[in-house]
């Protein structure tokens, strides 16, 4: 066991399988431009760094990405909560998580998308903090989502652990101070999780509980 109190989450391929959401959601905004639609490998490579990286990589030449970008938000919201199921157990594993340690959630989402899921899986009575860019303007890896957490909650570096799918979570959490747990059911290998500078790799979150206790 460990003893960490305060377990931060990513959202996208952490705790919910987003990806058929923002393939429905991005591909209908193409549509919208007579753009050729993406597919779910294209979006497993280009995930993880915010709306706007993502819809930079889709959009076609003579596109506004601002115009795309507004298209997205509103055609993605449309499937948003349909399409992002929590992963097999998650709900489950957080709820008994709750039961001994303070939860959050840190994401590079737009917040008001991922306070909607959250509230949307009845999990914001288990969350001391929900963070997105905008509750701090700034994108992971900057460190920022994570110190407004530490603030808010009141804990510190040498009791909190982070959980994310993503090379780019590791990387937050290194530059936060925080150790970083990877988890394999997002785009990212077991070996990238590693490489990155995760200090262990599941399979899931499910396997936190026998982790962190």
């Amino acid at each position: 066991m460990h003893p960490y109190s305060l377990l931060i989450f990513d959202l996208d391929g952490t705790l919910v399988d987003s990806l058929p959401g923002v393939v429905l959601g991005l591909n209908a905004a193409l549509a919208d431009f007579a753009l050729k639609p993406i597919n779910l490998d294209w979006v497993h490579r280009n995930v993880g760094l915010g709306a706007r990286r993502l819809v930079t990589a889709a959009a076609g030449d003579g596109v506004s990405v601002d115009e795309l970008l507004a298209r997205f938000r509103v055609r993605y919201r449309e499937v948003l909560l349909d399409n992002s199921p929590p992963f097999p157990g998650v709900d489950e594993t957080l709820r008994r998580l709750s039961q001994n340690h303070v939860l959050a959630v840190a994401s590079n989402k737009p917040l008001a998308w991922v306070v909607d899921l959250v509230d949307h899986f009845g999990w914001t009575e288990l969350m001391a903090a929900v963070v997105g860019p905008e509750s701090v303007g700034a994108y992971k890896p900057d460190p920022k989502m994570l110190e407004h957490i530490l603030r808010e909650t009141g804990h510190s570096t040498k009791d909190t652990l982070f959980v994310g799918d993503m090379p780019v979570d590791a990387e937050t959490g290194i530059n936060a101070g925080i150790p970083v747990i990877g988890v394999t059911t997002g785009a990212a290998s077991r070996e990238d999780l590693l490489q990155a500078g995760c200090i262990a790799v599941l399979e899931s979150v499910v396997d936190l509980v026998g982790w962190v206790g």
